[in-house]
């Protein structure tokens, strides 16, 4: 094979890979944080080790078309195994380190999984307590040293992958672009996860996509803090970043990822509307609680500048009248918010759930250069994009190159192209329900699309509340409006067959701190509030019934939140409260708050 294959013309992800590795040599490909150091991992030094892992994994007995998976945090070591497996002709099952062990069971049974690998010593012991549980699973490979107290394997074949080095090098197999690459389970916010079938032809048709739409070349360097499991970090934030010969830097975790922003400086960055919703209460938090001059000034500066966008955002130039207050405002305001993400952001991309246009519209006034996307796993994942110049606020721009869309007689969007998935494995009834005979992919959204073909996500089909009286309600509509409130940290909406709305809200405690003691809720000294005793107190029910009226004042009366009770403890992805992108598993929470619940209905 020669080194001049590029994403348009490769057979699969590890031929592509390969001869990117001849291209670029010691170039870097990879960062990680060892030691308080970034460390780069050069192109040819992945390459290498990826080979003599495949020589191993096939002498270990993985054949074609086997399945394996990878429960690991990401880094270097991700990139290694994927590539390894995809190379020998494997299908690569990627779990979430935050999934429970019945989600993880039932990915691992259903997919026939013969061999894992695993980092750390938590999520080692995690699948060997499940492996009496999975028949098929036989070996486990440990991306680390595992603990010498870590004996019990419980029937499974335990093998270090430093062991598994020592077999030569393996190349990449001649494969095709109908060759399957990896199956992704669906995160299941409305019942048990379904493996998407993606195909090699499928991920590069995305990457080829992506890389135009974005401009996507070598001086590129993104910062991966999403989970890699997830389709749209996988796909957008590496494949393609790998096709573009650009560079990945990992961050520490979520708690460094601002201090990671500063160090590396990335031009691109992937990221969920929950972590921006957080960013956008700290700053309004601080500007609430500075002078009065400088709230005016906050205010004066996003008026102008939200009015500059309108000329940016459609690529047009800023006019002169507010060319010169947004200098001052650029030096004065913005640049501490802009300043967040570093010097050399080109694009801030929102996906996996809908952005509150309240954060969209200051972000972009302080000139941060955001777009909201779109995207399924079932289409590889990027359906859609605004980009800088053709960008409308309050929609998720228009589809990438190759794809097409348009919407059903019910205004559910429609999608065709070649992104879109092979189809569930083993469940051809529901591959039968989202792909038609004509290859028409149903997302499951319903939109309107607009005359220049910007597509605005109106509800979700399937998350649909029918209240008793038989009014359809959207409560993801419902959630976005009421955690825009600075006090409102999550909040779940409920009342499918009821009466009436009901809502689990989980309060910004951080923020609410400062309403305490105008409530006259203090703490005596050398004591502390608990969450639980803020969220059962009267005092502060009552701050909350006045915000949930002057919130049901802008809705109809069927969408008005009629009760609610304040949760102390957040929805979280480790109680299963939370898929990996942080949208609300609502089957789930109804299930640990059945009892609350039903307290509001009584």
């Amino acid at each position: 094979m020669t080194g001049e294959l590029t994403v348009s013309t490769a057979p699969t992800l590890a031929q592509l890979f390969e001869a990117q590795a001849r291209k670029y040599g010691g170039r870097t490909l990879l960062k990680s944080k060892q030691q308080k150091q970034w460390r780069g991992h050069s192109w040819s030094d992945l390459a290498a080790e990826t080979a003599r892992l495949r020589a191993g994994l096939i002498n270990l007995g993985l054949k074609p078309g086997d399945r394996a998976a990878i429960l690991a945090e990401n880094g270097p070591h991700w990139v290694v195994f994927d590539q390894a497996v995809m190379g020998l002709g494997g299908v690569v099952i990627p779990l979430y380190t935050t999934s429970g062990a019945e989600e993880i069971t039932q990915i691992l049974n259903d997919s026939g999984t013969r061999l894992a690998a695993v980092s750390g010593d938590a999520l080692l012991r995690k699948l060997l307590a499940l492996k009496p549980n999975l028949p098929a699973l036989e070996t486990i490979v440990t991306l680390h040293t595992a603990a010498d107290g870590i004996t019990d394997t419980a029937g499974a074949r335990l093998t270090p992958q430093n062991a598994l080095l020592g077999h030569g090098e393996a190349p990449a197999i001649e494969g095709s672009r109908e060759d399957l690459a990896t199956f992704i389970y669906t995160s299941g916010t409305t019942g048990p996860p379904k493996g998407a079938m993606l195909t090699h032809g499928n991920l590069l048709a995305n990457c080829e996509s992506n890389m135009e739409a974005l401009a996507l070349g070598e001086n590129d360097m993104t910062l991966s803090f999403l989970p890699v499991a997830h389709a749209f970090e996988r796909t957008a934030g590496h494949y393609t970043v790998m096709a573009a010969g650009a560079v990945i830097a990992y961050a520490e975790g979520l708690a460094q990822i601002a201090q990671n922003l500063q160090e590396v400086e990335p031009t691109i960055v992937l990221t969920v509307p929950r972590l921006l919703e957080m960013i956008h209460s700290r700053i309004m938090r601080n500007v609430e609680m500075a002078p009065a001059f400088r709230r005016r000034l906050f205010s004066l500066a996003i008026a102008a500048g939200s009015a500059a966008a309108t000329y940016r955002l459609q690529g047009q130039p800023v006019p002169a009248y507010l060319s010169a207050p947004m200098a001052l405002f650029r030096r004065l305001v913005f640049a501490r918010i802009r300043g967040i993400f570093g010097s050399r952001l080109r694009y801030l991309i929102s996906g996996g759930a809908p952005l509150p246009v309240a954060i969209n519209r200051l972000l972009a006034a302080a000139e941060v250069p955001i777009v909201e996307g779109y995207g399924l796993t079932e289409a590889s994942p990027v359906v859609a994009v605004n980009l800088h110049g053709h960008t409308k606020i309050g929609t998720v721009g228009r589809p990438l190159k190759n794809i097409t869309a348009r919407t059903a007689d019910d205004g559910e969007l429609l999608i065709h192209g070649p992104n879109v998935m092979k189809g569930y494995y083993n469940r051809d009834a529901e591959t039968r329900e989202v792909i038609d005979s004509d290859g028409w992919l149903h997302t499951g959204d319903i939109v309107q699309i607009d005359r220049e073909g910007y597509i605005r996500i109106t509800d979700r089909k399937k998350e649909i509340i029918v209240l008793s009286g038989g009014k359809n309600i959207s409560p993801a509509n419902l959630e976005t409006g009421l955690m825009a409130d600075h006090y409102i940290a999550q909040a779940c909406v409920i009342g499918d067959r009821r009466k009436h709305l009901a809502a689990l809200i989980v309060p910004d405690f951080e923020h609410l701190a400062g309403e305490l003691g105008r409530l006259g809720l203090t703490a005596r000294p050398q004591e502390t509030i608990t969450h639980e005793t803020i969220a059962n107190d009267s005092r502060v029910r009552g701050f909350f019934q006045q915000r949930l009226r002057s919130f049901n004042r802008s809705h109809s009366d069927a969408e008005a939140i009629t009760a609610f009770r304040l949760i102390p403890a957040p929805f979280t992805q480790d109680n299963g409260e939370l898929t990996p992108t942080l949208k609300i598993r609502r089957r789930v929470v109804q299930q640990h708050y059945q009892k609350i619940i039903e307290s509001m209905y009584e």
